[in-house]
């Protein structure tokens, strides 16, 4: 008999089965000098087996009789050997016989569990105890992953709120034990009984109560909730503590006492709170302004001297001036407000330290689209935006971009719902963009042009395009950031980081560059409904409709495999709705199309069909016609819509005695009308 050396791998149980080959290996290279491995295989046979079966090893293996074996297909039937969890050791070898090359696995077994036992529960089923642990008859046996199972058993019993409950192992934490019996002590449920406050007078108990995690028991039975968790005592002590600090009490003190009954099964938890002094504002102070004057932030900020610190005011306000800076393109801006305390007790000063940063404008934008299988073209993300490349970063814009986004039905909303990541572009990139004007002699300027085009025609607050060689310059508040000439130098005093004490108050910033990544997640647009009812007046109805808010009427199936697939007539962020109503006195069918940014560009575009019919008292009525719709989005908030609708209404079959203006309308009548429209809409989105 003869081994064949192989070689060692990373693979922790595998080393241990390998190791006895190798000290065996000398000995066994003369014999195994004969043993060819291009020789087919005439067995494979495993030995050392005791509890499993031969034929369940085997099936575990990809080698196969009457064909040789590489030492790479051992090497990997040895690692699925390994993966069952089955063995301590597995050694291949091969053995040469009368009628060819046999290959044996030896194999040494693994303990194997025959029992696993859960004593003294109630609360919890044995069921799930076992899930929890993955413990079962005829797996391998192993110690530590018994330990872990105590381990695990106890932190579901807590999670159930059984925070006294004792666990052990009675058999299991030997090494040669083959069973697995836990000693289950459940102990009593731990419910929340009742919460008091005391030395509260400011804020009522009720209201504190609000601010907890920790929840009263309803009615004090413990299935309707009331689990008592400590960590959420230390929680709620500071939720406690931030909101008194909020409404000025920075120097409540809050101390805690949780009080358990005799057998531990309800607990009493009781704060005493100091609320001591409610501070007022002094004076509010402003630092680090330039692009605003005092008075312009002040007229945003509506805490004022004099008044109680309101944490809820103060974000409100922090909020509005973030906003007042993004809307320049600050985008980072900062402003962090300060409570600077005096000596005087109950008096603090608020002082706002704002980081106006730079403007910053759009380089390029990146949709980003995902899903199943993403079928929508980019264009369909990127339309929406009130942004585009050149523009300054409004961060109020970006915002109501997302929105716009979101309320288009294309895309998920909610949590998987569109986002726009902001990228500031490197310092070398943005020395670039600033420079793209300068060109060497013999350079292609368009390789070296920092901007990066949608299809869109540009915001849809501006009349063209946007320029690609120099975006307009925009001029804020009367302050020019950029008049497009280089400060000269001083000769007296340099060019300080301050500016010119002869010139310009403050030295010109340059705006820097940022990118948007716009994500959004495919949403499932298309919609087939079917119904049927029953109107005293319109008699039975049947109505069946066809929606797609995702329709592209350019993407005609190319192959059957895109009918099935949906990727046929869906992508381009247009509407279609197919409707038909037949009834026995009313019917009516329609066909509808609609692009709201046809071609990509800021006009909409709508083109339906109908057919009515419908059986009155006096006469029958038939309803032909076709209506076109084109409008144009002018600015954010104002657009404009034109309509034009062609109808033939055929009069028949009037019943006698006929009225004089059925009479006259009897037949085909040519109807022809036009509506035009202005809407002016401030909604967010």
């Amino acid at each position: 008999m003869s081994l064949i050396l192989v070689q060692i791998i990373l693979f922790g149980d595998f080393i241990n089965g390998i190791a006895p080959l190798m000290s065996s290996a000398s000995a066994q290279e003369k014999e195994q000098s004969s043993i060819s491995l291009n020789d087919p295989l005439f067995d494979i046979r495993v030995e050392g087996n005791e509890s499993i079966p031969a034929l369940a090893i085997l099936q575990k293996t990809k080698v196969q009789r009457g064909r040789p074996a590489s030492r790479d297909q051992v090497l990997e039937d040895v690692r699925l050997l390994f993966a069952t969890r089955w063995f301590s050791s597995v050694q291949p070898v091969y053995r040469k016989t009368d009628q060819g090359l046999v290959l044996i696995f030896k194999v040494k077994e693994r303990p194997i569990v025959e029992k696993v036992e859960f004593r003294g529960n109630s609360k919890i089923k044995t069921k799930r105890l076992a899930a929890t642990t993955g413990l079962k008859v005829g797996s391998p046996f192993d110690v530590s992953a018994n330990l872990e199972s105590v381990h695990r058993l106890k932190q579901l019993y807590v999670e159930r709120g059984y925070r006294f409950a004792e666990i052990t192992l009675s058999k299991g934490g030997d090494a040669n034990d083959r069973e697995v019996i836990f000693e289950i002590k459940e102990g009593p449920k731990v419910v929340v009984s009742g919460v008091k406050f005391h030395g509260n007078k400011f804020v009522s108990s009720g209201v504190l109560k609000t601010k907890l995690l920790t929840k009263k028991a309803p009615l004090g039975l413990s299935v309707l909730g009331g689990k008592f968790d400590p960590a959420t005592v230390e929680d709620d002590l500071n939720a406690l503590k931030q909101y008194y600090n909020g409404l000025g009490f920075f120097d409540v003190k809050i101390d805690e006492k949780v009080g358990y009954n005799k057998d531990r099964s309800r607990v009493q938890i009781e704060y005493t709170v100091n609320e001591g002094k409610r501070y007022k504002i002094r004076d509010i102070l402003i630092e680090g302004n330039r692009i605003f004057s005092e008075d312009e932030i002040r007229d945003d900020i509506k805490l004022a001297s004099g008044e109680f610190f309101n944490s809820r005011l103060l974000s409100t306000d922090v909020e509005k001036l973030t906003t007042k800076y993004g809307e320049l393109g600050h985008l980072f801006a900062k402003v962090n407000p300060v409570p600077r305390f005096l000596e005087a007790p109950g008096e603090v000063d608020l002082v706002y330290q704002i980081n106006e940063d730079k403007p910053y404008r759009i380089r390029k934008i990146t949709p980003h689209i995902s899903g199943d299988n993403p079928r929508t073209k980019s264009s369909v993300l990127t339309n929406p935006l009130l942004v585009a490349p050149g523009d300054l970063a409004d961060q109020r814009l970006i915002a109501k971009s997302k929105r716009r986004i979101e309320g288009g039905q294309v895309f998920d909303r909610g949590q998987n719902g569109p986002r726009i990541n902001v990228t500031k572009v490197d310092p070398q990139r943005e020395l670039a963009a600033m420079h793209k004007d300068d060109v060497v002699r013999g350079q292609n300027h368009e390789q070296h042009q920092p901007f990066e085009r949608s299809s869109q025609e540009g915001g849809i607050y501006d009349d063209g395009i946007l320029n690609d060689q120099q975006p307009e310059r925009q001029i804020f508040r009367g302050q020019n950031y950029d008049n497009g000439i280089p400060e000269p130098l001083n000769p007296l005093f340099g060019n300080s980081p301050l500016g010119d004490p002869m010139g310009t108050e403050f030295p010109q910033q340059q705006p820097g560059w940022v990118d948007l990544d716009v994500y959004a997640t495919e949403s499932r647009t298309g919609r087939l409904m079917f119904g049927v009812g029953v109107n005293s007046d319109a008699g039975v109805v049947g109505s069946i409709v066809l929606q797609e808010e995702n329709f592209d009427i350019l993407r005609p199936p190319r192959s059957f495999e895109d009918i099935l697939d949906g990727t046929a007539w869906r992508g381009g962020g247009q509407r279609f709705r197919a409707e038909a109503v037949p009834g026995d006195q009313v019917s009516r069918y329609l066909v509808n199309w609609t692009d709201p940014y046809f071609l990509d560009t800021n006009f909409s575009l709508g083109v339906s069909g109908f057919y009515f019919t419908r059986f009155y008292t006096d006469w029958d009525e038939e309803r032909v016609g076709t209506r076109l719709t084109l409008g144009r989005q002018l600015t954010q908030e104002w657009s404009v819509n034109g309509q034009f609708r062609l109808e033939n209404v055929d009069l028949r079959n009037p019943r006698t005695p006929t009225p004089p203006i059925v009479q006259q309308s009897v037949g085909n009548n040519l109807l022809n009308t036009f509506r035009l429209s202005a809407t002016h809409d401030t909604r967010d989105a």
